[in-house]
């Protein structure tokens, strides 16, 4: 009978352990436009790493990614927009969220490009894959590193 009470006792305390170390902060986060079966697909990936906030862009050809490099940011039509450089490419480009909020809108300042990227899911299909702890899947959890990295630009 001793051991039961013992038990009891321990078991709400690994509950709360248990639980604590499931819920970790989402680090990793992506935006897709088409998805890795489609031959034009684009990727933006937002990582929050210890030297800070990281966003990469990617394409079939390139499938390494190209690390954006923000260089700054303004209003725009009520819309806070991230001004960023590509390495090899002259001109910047623009990110925003689109009017709804829960998606990533890119644009060539000249304005000859413009792509609307949704949010990508990182973990098991259909059974299938591994999970991704750190990957924000849900869109509070990739908009919340969205946010984070915004604000990060000066």
């Amino acid at each position: 009978m001793i051991r039961i009470h013992f038990l009891l006792l321990l078991t709400p305390g690994l509950l709360l352990i248990g639980r604590s170390t499931l819920a970790q902060d989402k680090t990793h986060a992506f935006f897709m436009v088409g998805d890795y079966a489609s031959p034009n697909w684009e990727k933006l990936t937002l990582d929050n790493t210890k030297s800070g906030q990281q966003m990469t862009y990617a394409y079939k050809q390139h499938e390494t990614g190209i690390r954006l490099e923000p260089i700054g940011k303004k209003r725009l039509d009520g819309q806070t927009v991230v001004l960023v450089r590509m390495a090899g490419v002259g001109q910047p480009y623009l990110i925003r969220r689109d009017r709804a909020g829960r998606k990533l809108v890119m644009t060539s300042q000249d304005g000859q490009y413009k792509k609307t990227f949704t949010l990508g899911y990182e973990g098991p299909v259909n059974g299938v894959g591994t999970y991704c702890g750190s990957c924000a899947n849900e869109p509070a959890e990739a908009l919340k590193l969205v946010d984070a990295y915004f604000s990060s630009v000066p």
